[in-house]
């Protein structure tokens, strides 16, 4: 596994965001940062920023409430403003430990794609990114025209489709609902159970959820939802995007998480082999279909 050096960022509110950088930093290669999504934390980029080792610069963060970053006191704290914030300071963080000023290279996965998405809208943001990668999480406000979206009949089975993936959703906005059952040890069952879904019985491995990345992170869905899919606001962005989808995701299906590539000037879509957590079930793919975006975002 590549060394991992911590830095800190101070986040709008006054949390403490931890901070990675993979290996050393060489100013030769293009800056890549990348950001977890539920219920994990950043150590689920380690295949990649393996795979990447030699060809860019891999840096990441702990997710607010996840890993070692401080969590808000209530989940307002997790609202998108919040979450953008903490992307542009990250970014600005990592171009300051780096030394380097050139435009970094997003990458989000599942809640950490839904940030990005929204982050790379925010004009703060785009402007100090040179290409965005989402895999398995779209913005939100184009999920929801993407549901809103039905004109007839055919229409219906792909959204019936993402609507059986999207079950566990209610779940986690039930108040008390899976924070009780986290709580009695039954978060990394139902996470082991779910990944297997899509992989032929393969789960992620090499790292460790904690108890706090499970229950915190379930602020990121009570803060946020439904609304954008209920009133979904325009959104888009300058940035280059590539969106990534997993062939065996069983929750984000390619239509939605599709649904907002028109939204960029430039953009491309690759299918890597892997379930939903191909992040670190199958890394090599992933990494090579983000080296080849960058290269040609340069």
């Amino acid at each position: 596994m590549t060394d991992q050096h911590r830095f800190d960022v101070t986040s709008s509110d006054g949390l403490t965001l931890a901070g990675f950088r993979y290996g050393t930093h060489d100013p030769a290669l293009p800056t890549v940062v990348a950001i977890h999504g539920y219920p994990d934390n950043h150590h689920v980029w380690d295949g990649v920023a393996a795979a990447l080792d030699g060809r860019a610069n891999v840096y990441t963060y702990d997710v607010r409430g996840a890993g070692e970053s401080e969590a808000p006191a209530g989940k307002a704290g997790y609202r998108f403003d919040r979450l953008i914030s903490d992307v542009s300071r990250v970014i600005d963080a990592v171009r300051e430990v780096s030394g380097d000023r050139s435009k970094v290279h997003l990458i989000g996965h599942d809640w950490g794609s839904i940030q990005g998405w929204h982050a790379v809208v925010d004009p703060a943001v785009a402007d100090k990114t040179a290409s965005y990668t989402s895999v398995s999480g779209p913005n939100l406000n184009h999920a929801g025209e993407y549901l809103q979206g039905v004109k007839g009949f055919k229409d219906v089975p792909a959204r019936l489709r993402q609507a059986a993936g999207s079950t566990y959703i209610p779940f986690f906005l039930a108040p008390g609902l899976a924070d009780s059952l986290y709580k009695r040890g039954w978060g990394q069952k139902l996470i082991e159970t779910l990944e297997k879904r899509g992989t032929g019985g393969r789960v992620a491995e090499g790292y460790v959820r904690s108890e706090r990345d499970f229950t915190n992170g379930l602020n990121l869905y009570r803060a946020n939802m439904p609304g954008p899919f209920l009133k979904p606001a325009e959104a888009t962005t300058s940035v280059p995007v590539q969106v990534v989808t997993p062939e065996g995701d069983l929750f984000v299906t390619p239509p939605l998480q599709l649904a907002g590539l028109d939204k960029s000037p430039k953009s491309r879509h690759v299918s890597v082999p892997g379930g939903h957590w191909v992040v670190a079930q199958n890394p090599g793919p992933l990494a090579d279909a983000t080296f080849e975006w960058i290269e040609s975002n340069r």
